[in-house]
């Protein structure tokens, strides 16, 4: 190459470098700016319908577990198993009366503890406490009030709480959400059709809270609003003790396009 082109090449050179640099500067400001600007057409809002719709529905319990508790007090930890063994023996024989079977009565560890006493800052030991709990279950109110009957009777027993519940409770909860969501269906095709249109899929389905399809459960009867059976049976009317049905509830939040 002569000497003569050599300055032309140069500046030939530095001019496509010039172009190509722009073209980036260019490209990068666009993008830059359609990032800056909202998108428009898909990002839309759809047209919608939402409705919320409970439900719920009260059932006759047919299933009922009593928590008791069986405690002795002793010097003699021997002696102290062996009486809570027979004390124990003789309480299942009472409920067996009932047609409550050792099949239907849940038993958890026997536990132990020391008994201190204390005189000027010293610690003696004065005896223990074996104590055992019972979870006995009934298909019955009027077998789990004769087994609250039996039970505060005794003077070595406890009685925690009565539950009511259902034993088909999983197959229930499922009917009624199915029932509270066909209603929100419908209430929201009304509402849809009110306005000359009509409902599309549908875009979302929940809970009326937080996260999925709630359903609650309250025990009714005669125990002063809470939510289980809690008593002191003595001199009580042990059947109206025992709640005696439960409610399941369903809440629902459904959205669905709304199409014209």
């Amino acid at each position: 190459m002569s000497n003569k082109l050599l300055p032309f090449v140069i500046v030939l050179l530095i001019f496509v470098a010039f172009i190509v640099v722009s073209v980036d500067r260019d490209d990068s400001s666009a993008e830059r700016l359609s990032q800056m600007i909202p998108r428009m057409g898909n990002s839309s809002a759809v047209p919608s319908v939402e409705v919320q719709v409970s439900e719920s529905k009260k059932y006759e319990a047919n299933e009922f577990v009593t928590v008791a508790m069986l405690e002795l007090h002793g010097k003699d930890k021997e002696l102290l198993f062996k009486q809570l063994t027979s004390r124990r023996a003789s309480i299942f024989g009472q409920l067996n009366s009932l047609d409550v079977t050792e099949g239907d009565i849940e038993q958890n560890s026997v536990e132990m503890r020391k008994e201190w006493s204390y005189d000027k800052g010293t610690r003696s030991l004065t005896g223990y406490v074996v104590c055992q709990y019972f979870a006995i279950k009934t298909s019955s109110r009027v077998t789990a009030a004769a087994v609250i009957a039996v039970l505060s009777a005794e003077l070595d027993v406890e009685i925690n709480h009565t539950t009511a519940s259902l034993k088909n409770e999983a197959e229930l909860k499922r009917e009624i959400i199915h029932t509270a969501g066909k209603k929100a269906l419908e209430k929201a095709t009304s509402y849809a059709e009110s306005v000359g249109g009509k409902l599309g899929r549908v875009l979302s389905v929940s809970e009326n809270g937080p996260s999925g399809v709630v359903y609650g459960r309250s025990l009714m009867g005669n125990v002063l609003g809470a939510k289980y059976a809690s008593f002191d049976a003595a001199g009580a009317d042990n059947l109206t003790a025992v709640a005696d049905s439960v409610e399941i509830r369903a809440s629902i939040h459904l959205v669905a396009e709304l199409l014209q």
